[in-house]
């Protein structure tokens, strides 16, 4: 819980220092973006603008698209707080809902500091926000990332019971239902959208206020639905009978959000209705709505702009998410003048349609605001257009780059990421691969470190194509891609070996395995191969992570003999063996050469330059992606095959 105000440590100097800094790199980064666009703007020009240094930027946001989120105007979304830190007797889905409780850009964000939220509290500050994110690839990925890194808490304030009944999740008395990381799956997708959508929303030129409120009713309807668990039981039965986010006008009757007409509200004490009603709830709306559909015929044009005002010129429907008025494909067919199956091959470009036709049904989608139902879809062609991504580190920017070379070839193909971080725990690695199952993806890639053959037979055996990303080619039905781990390791070696130094450490991960083991591997043999010392006590096992970095090349500079160079297993690690240098007064590469490993962005930007091996992450990914594809679309019997991206050596002054 959170500490009472009197509770509270005052920040000291130090904090309230760092903190100013924090903020003047976030308002700096936020001008440049607004100026040129995100992907535009470096990390240098940020440092150079807000008079800091490149590493001060990083100590701060480690990946560029953590600056942009620094001051989000919606207030970043984390319902497993809302869930652990709940009222007594307050609703689970209450508690999410305040995820989205802003009601205006001058309410500030929901926490952080105040200067975020002064920054935020303009209408035309939001606005820019809005359109940055909405021109953006990366942040729009990126996004994604955030949102499915908060899973694991979700699903762990589900399991510990803070959350459990309310949200259709099993549990003690709660009669079945979906398990808590299902239910952490789609409470999260909901709120991604609805959050997206309401920016979106903005970046077009709807007002805050009705965006929010918009947004706020979308996700009041997909959290009531996700409350009913699959055998029909309501766990929400105590719900009020009044909505406070639905404003009726005096003199009219409460209206029903779900399906667009009145609501009934059953006295007290009353039966409640039959678990089938819903259903034929359902049925009903959905026979109106074609009624209405038919009447209309191509009049659809004019509801497009219903509302009036600035609102409805902005595509804005501010009566509420009324779920029978939902675009059809039938809908779009009519102001077309084609037929659905027409509509369906113009989206899927599985069959050709005429230019002409194809431009009338987008302009029809696009006046209708029609958003295919993709769940729907995937139970008709057993398809659920995804690609789950599983990643050891999704701090390290190498991975953030490899999984965008995964977008640029899944997202034209109409294929969606969700990414799994791990930490390279093998449990968690397993436990990600059992989740991407579950969540029926479509394709597998995963870069992991502990994973053996015996954990991937599961999802060998549910048909799912995969890739593993490092490592050699162990099993029939899993496909490799790979940068020349062991020859980049080996061609680094000789380099260090060529320029003099003869006692060279090497610091990598805490067993070695998977793609670490491939550089160990060449390492050694290029030292064997010079006849240079390969002391075994030279090779440093530590966490891949600046700190573990910093900790394995400490260890060996404590040796009886030190090394006079030290290669390390990625750049992150290396920037940690830097640390270490200047903290003991060492000269670099005089006294201590450093050498890295992927040639991430901070490679180029730490000082000194560091010298590194480049390993191409996003050309990984999209070699990734394509291999899934042409795996997908059967274009090959082969069992398996490896594909070796080679790694190119980049001298800079740190070796």
């Amino acid at each position: 819980m959170v500490p009472a105000p009197s509770e509270e440590r005052p920040p000291t100097r130090r904090e309230r220092r760092k903190g100013e800094t924090r903020r003047a790199i976030a308002g700096t980064a936020r001008r440049l973006f607004a100026e040129r666009g995100f992907e535009a703007v470096t990390v240098a020009e940020i440092a150079a603008m807000a008079d800091v240094s490149t590493k001060t930027v990083f100590n701060h946001f480690p990946v560029k698209e953590q600056i942009f989120f620094e001051a989000d105007p919606l207030g970043w979304p984390a319902p497993e707080l809302a869930l652990r830190e709940r009222a007594a007797g307050e609703r689970p889905v209450d508690a999410i809902r305040r995820v989205m409780a802003r009601t205006s850009p001058d309410a500030g964000r929901g926490t952080g500091d105040a200067g975020d939220a002064a920054d935020a509290a303009d209408a035309g500050t939001v606005a820019v926000h809005a359109r940055i994110y909405r021109d953006s690839p990366a942040l729009r990925s990126y996004s994604r990332e955030m949102f499915a890194g908060q899973e694991h808490a979700l699903r762990e304030a589900i399991e510990s019971g803070a959350g459990a009944d309310g949200l259709g999740a099993g549990g003690p008395g709660a009669g079945g239902g979906l398990g808590a990381g299902v239910v952490a799956a789609l409470v999260l997708a909901a709120v991604r959208e609805v959050w997206e959508s309401t920016l979106l929303r903005i970046a077009a030129g709807a007002a805050f206020e009705d965006a929010a409120d918009l947004g706020r009713r979308e996700l009041d309807a997909a959290l009531d639905l996700l409350s009913r668990d699959p055998s029909g039981r309501d766990p929400l039965r105590d719900l009020p009978d009044r909505d406070p986010l639905d404003r009726d006008l005096p003199g009219q009757e409460p209206r029903d959000l779900a399906r667009g007409g009145p609501r009934k509200v059953p006295p007290a004490g009353a039966a409640r209705p039959p678990a089938d009603e819903p259903a034929q709830g359902a049925r009903q709306a959905r026979q109106a709505r074609e009624a209405r559909e038919a009447r209309e015929g191509q009049g659809a044009e004019g509801r497009a702009g219903a509302g009036g005002g600035e609102a409805g010129a902005a595509g804005l429907d501010v009566r509420g998410p009324v779920r029978g008025d939902r675009p059809s494909i039938t809908r779009v067919a009519q102001l077309a003048g084609v037929s659905a199956t027409t509509v369906s091959h113009a989206l899927n470009g599985r069959r050709p349609v005429a230019d002409e036709t194809r431009r009338r049904v987008l302009a029809a989608i696009d006046q209708l605001g029609y958003r295919p139902n993709v769940l729907a879809r995937g139970l008709r062609t057993s398809r659920s257009q995804t690609i789950g991504l599983i990643i050891p580190d999704i701090t390290n920017p190498f991975y953030p780059a490899l999984a965008r070379g995964l977008q640029d070839v899944l997202g034209p193909a109409g294929y969606d990421e969700i990414i799994s971080n791990t930490d390279g725990d093998r449990e968690l690695e397993r436990a990600a691969i059992e989740q991407m199952i579950a969540r029926q993806v479509d394709g597998l890639a995963f870069a992991v470190f502990h994973t053996h053959a015996e954990d991937l037979l599961p999802v060998i055996g549910a048909g799912i194509p995969v890739v593993r990303l490092g490592g050699r080619l162990v099993q029939a039905g899993v496909d490799v891609v790979h940068s020349d781990d062991e020859g980049g390791a080996a061609e680094a070696t000789r380099y260090l070996l060529e320029r003099g130094y003869r006692r060279i450490g090497f610091v990598c991960g805490p067993h070695a395995e998977g793609p670490a083991a491939e550089r160990v591997a060449g390492y050694r043999s290029a030292l064997l191969a010079a006849g240079a010392d390969a002391d075994p006590r030279l090779v440093a096992h530590t966490h891949f992570s600046r700190a573990g970095g910093s900790s394995g090349t400490a260890r060996l500079l404590d040796l009886p003999e030190p090394p006079d160079a030290v290669l390390c297993a990625n750049d992150i690690m290396a920037i940690g063996a830097l640390d270490t240098a200047e903290e003991r007064g060492l000269r670099v590469p005089a006294d201590l050469a450093v050498m890295g490993f992927d040639d991430i962005e901070a490679a180029s930007l730490v000082s000194p330059g560091l010298t590194t091996m480049a390993n191409p992450a996003r050309e990984i990914g999209q070699a990734c992606a394509r291999r899934l594809l042409e795996r997908l679309r059967g274009g090959t019997a082969q069992p398996s095959a490896e594909t070796v991206i080679p790694a190119r050596l980049v001298r800079r002054r740190s070796a």
